[in-house]
This record gives C-alpha cells, sequence and structure tokens, in this order.
C-alpha cells in the first residue's frame, strides 16, 4: 500500500471513530505500530487536527472534513454497478433516494468518470414493482418500530394472519424476506415479502426488548445453524442383526 493511501486510510478511520488506538489502526492497515506513529506525526505536521489522549488513543478534531474522495476507474464502475442493481431492488423511495445518491456523487467526480456508463443494469420489472410497494413501508414500520399486521400465505398455500414486530429485510438475490417477533407464536419468524398478501401498519409501536432484537434473531439463527451442522455432521448409528 502507498504511503499516501495509508494516510488517507488513518484519517478515514480516525473520523468514523470517537477514539482509535495505534495497535487498531496498525492491524487495519498491516503494517507495524512504529509506522502508524510515523504517520500520526507527518499527518500532524501537515495540518490534520488529530489529538491524542493516554489510554484512549487518537481521535479527529469534531468536524474536520475530508477532501473529497477521488475514485479509480474500477472503483467508479462498481459503484455505478451496486447503485443500480440496489435501485432495480429496492422500494420506489430508496430507489429515488439512491438516485439522488449518484447524481451527488456524480456532481464531485472528474469529468472522465462522469462520463462512464455500469456495465451492469437491474430493470425494474412489473414483479419487482409490485414487490417495491410493499417494501417502502416495511422499511418505514422497521424505522419507527411500529407493528404490522400480515395476511399470509406459505409455501403450502396455507394463510395465517400475524401481528408481528417487524426487524429487518434481507435480501437472498432472487427474494426478500421479512424477520420479526411474532406475537401469535412469541417467537422469531420470517416471511417472504413476495408472499404477504395484505400488509397493514398498525398505529401501536413496539419496544427496543432484550431477547427480541434483529441482533438477537441472528445469535438465535447462528445457535441453529450451528447445532444443524453438528447434527449431520453426527455418524449414523450401525444396528447389527
Amino acid at each position: 500500500m502507498r504511503r499516501a493511501e495509508r494516510l488517507f486510510q488513518i484519517v478515514q478511520a480516525l473520523g468514523a471513530h470517537p477514539w482509535t488506538t495505534a495497535r487498531a489502526l496498525a492491524e487495519r492497515l498491516q503494517v507495524s505500530e512504529r509506522t502508524i506513529y510515523r504517520d500520526i506525526d507527518h499527518l500532524s505536521l501537515s495540518g490534520v487536527p488529530i489529538y491524542s489522549q493516554a489510554g484512549k488513543g487518537y481521535a479527529l478534531l469534531e468536524g474536520y472534513q475530508l477532501p473529497p474522495l477521488m475514485f479509480s476507474v474500477e472503483e467508479w464502475q462498481a459503484l455505478l454497478t451496486g447503485l443500480a442493481m440496489a435501485q432495480g431492488w429496492a422500494g420506489r423511495r430508496q430507489a429515488e433516494a439512491l438516485q439522488a445518491v449518484q447524481e451527488k456523487l456524480a456532481m464531485a467526480v472528474p469529468a472522465q468518470l462522469r462520463a462512464i456508463t455500469p456495465s451492469v443494469t437491474a430493470p425494474s420489472l412489473p414483479e419487482r414493482r409490485m414487490l417495491g410497494a410493499l417494501l417502502d413501508p416495511l422499511q418505514q414500520a422497521i424505522t419507527e418500530r411500529r407493528k404490522i399486521q400480515l395476511h399470509y400465505t406459505d409455501l403450502q398455500e396455507r394463510q395465517s394472519r400475524r401481528v408481528l414486530w417487524p426487524l429487518g429485510l434481507y435480501f437472498w438475490g432472487h427474494c426478500w424476506t421479512l424477520v420479526g417477533w411474532c406475537e401469535l407464536r412469541r417467537a422469531f419468524r420470517h416471511f417472504r415479502v413476495d408472499r404477504i398478501v395484505i400488509l397493514q401498519t398498525l398505529e401501536d409501536t413496539y419496544p427496543v426488548s432484550p431477547g427480541r432484537t434483529l441482533a438477537d434473531y441472528e445469535a438465535w439463527e447462528t445457535r441453529r445453524c450451528h447445532q444443524q451442522e453438528a447434527a449431520d455432521e453426527r455418524p449414523l448409528s450401525v444396528v447389527r442383526g
């Protein structure tokens, strides 16, 4: 890694966290702590407002802004591709926000990058537009911690009605799933968004309740997967006649 790039990443890391140690920076950039000390001194002499405190590490003066980030051609193409894919699968409001992000970024890059068009597109097909009509209110309900009521049809065509605390949305490449705490089952449940028949956002809000958060769900799912893997690896018993 060139020194100029390393210096930029140090400033970027300091701006992203209240305090950062030399050891953490050295591990992140795969250099020695002595190199980090020299880089910090160089940045300070160059006018970057870095201050230190024993036992806490380094911090960047609040309000300090990095200069505009310059992208390589490959980075800019990757960014355009990611934005195009996200817009094709997002809800309408989020797609509009992503388009605004792309326009703002385009204003900050050189003309030769601005002229590049993404090589990958994700057209907004009719079925995706129908899905987007559900994604927008689901994302809003998650943000506002509002309970929702679902009329749902599962893969066996069984219908049910649930009141859910919506916690998060997961995209799997071919479908979206909604994760939440189900009041009926009093447990975590996930639902394919494209199988939601009716969605109603309720006036009631739900609390941040220990054991019922998105982090709790992910921990629960990780434990469940590990248990399943252990069961799959268990040798079959042999019955001898």
